[in-house]
């Protein structure tokens, strides 16, 4: 790498892991949709066994517990009560989902034998491509699961730097910068964090408000600003969305408020018109779809919709729609992206060969 090389940061959401899920054919998912039949199953069992008698609490989870809930919304609500049965209530929801989310892993690593890391692992692999002038600045993450640490630990010269002391982990080979934003189920509660099957976790449980100001998460979320001193960042799998307030407040001031004036790019690996509804929603951020990137943006719409590779912003308004609505076919935009990027790759450097061959793995599937 020399000092031309773009510094690149991935953010990761349960999009990221949902897609390494589906990348091996599992029918089963982690993301709210797939957790909503357990979780409505688990709350209303609960209020039956134990709040038969709280007449408020069983007409709230009649009326508006569902499929459709937002959990976060509900969990938020609750806890802002002044009432102390509804803040057990929260508290009980929260242990609801972790038991739930954690039962799905569970689930997903019986069933395949082990953890679906295939993705992750193919785009740490592309910074094993010589001459790539990219240089991975470090990756963030929200998700409580452990595929991406577990992707950086299956490179023999790898080892994971949470950016806080975690005891348990290699620290052989070269390092890479993940900072875990909401803690981990890997993360015992304790002093120092230990890297444990935890019965006590270290982690921000659902809900609007993320309280981030206690020890782990203060040191990480100051590291993330510093982190997000790049020229890229790219978010897979993370919607964005309005419960994701503190992040989307973390990206305005590391984007705008630079001192040196230093302005990272947003590329949203993921549905191109969730990147349009975004980039409305948040014109501060300008997100780019993968569609507006130089990289694959043309070849993707001529595989969209035929003729040869152009420019999306070169197409008619007509067209552009099209092209959005053959785009909201693609199941899995982690993985297409993965491919499309390898070949990019593999036309401008000659070649995705590595050490491990993770990539050229993934390009010829």
């Amino acid at each position: 790498m020399d000092e031309k090389s773009r510094r690149v940061v991935y953010l990761f959401g349960a999009g990221a892991s949902h897609g390494c899920v589906k990348a091996v054919g599992s029918d089963r998912g982690i993301l709210m949709k797939d957790l909503g039949p357990d979780l409505v199953s688990a709350v209303h069992e609960l209020v039956k066994d134990e709040y038969g008698s709280r007449r408020e609490l069983v007409a709230l989870v009649n009326e508006v517990v569902n499929e459709e809930t937002d959990y976060e919304h509900l969990i938020t609500f609750l806890d802002q009560s002044a009432s102390a049965i509804h803040r057990a209530f929260a508290g009980n929801l929260r242990d609801i989902f972790e038991r739930v989310l954690k039962q799905k892993l569970d689930d997903i690593n019986k069933e395949l034998g082990r953890a679906p890391t295939g993705l992750y692992e193919a785009l740490l692999d592309i910074y094993e491509v010589p001459g790539v002038d990219e240089v991975l600045a470090g990756i963030l993450t929200i998700n409580y699961d452990e595929y991406i640490e577990q992707a950086i630990q299956s490179f023999q010269d790898r080892f994971v730097d949470f950016g806080i002391d975690v005891r348990g982990g290699g620290r052989k080979g070269n390092p890479i910068r993940l900072l875990k934003l909401h803690g981990s189920f890997g993360w015992e509660d304790a002093w120092p964090i230990v890297a444990s099957g935890a019965n006590k976790l270290c982690w921000i449980p659902p809900g609007i408000q993320k309280a981030k100001d206690r020890y782990p998460f203060n040191a990480l979320w100051g590291l993330a600003r510093e982190m997000l001193d790049c020229d890229v960042l790219r978010v897979v799998g993370c919607r964005l969305s309005p419960n994701d307030w503190d992040l989307i407040s973390l990206l305005f001031s590391t984007r705008l408020t630079n001192a040196e004036g230093r302005t990272y790019s947003v590329e949203l690996i993921g549905s191109p018109g969730h990147a349009r509804d975004l980039a409305l929603r948040y014109p501060y951020l300008n997100i780019r779809s993968v569609l507006e990137l130089d990289e694959i943006g043309p070849q993707l719409v001529c595989e969209l919709i035929g003729g040869k590779p152009r420019s999306y912003d070169s197409l008619p308004e007509d067209e552009q729609e099209t092209v959005l609505q053959k785009a909201d076919t693609v199941s899995n935009w982690f993985r297409l992206w993965l491919k499309q990027m390898a070949e990019w790759i593999n036309r401008r450097y000659g070649s995705v060969d590595t050490p491990t061959g993770r990539l050229r793995k993934l390009l010829e599937e």
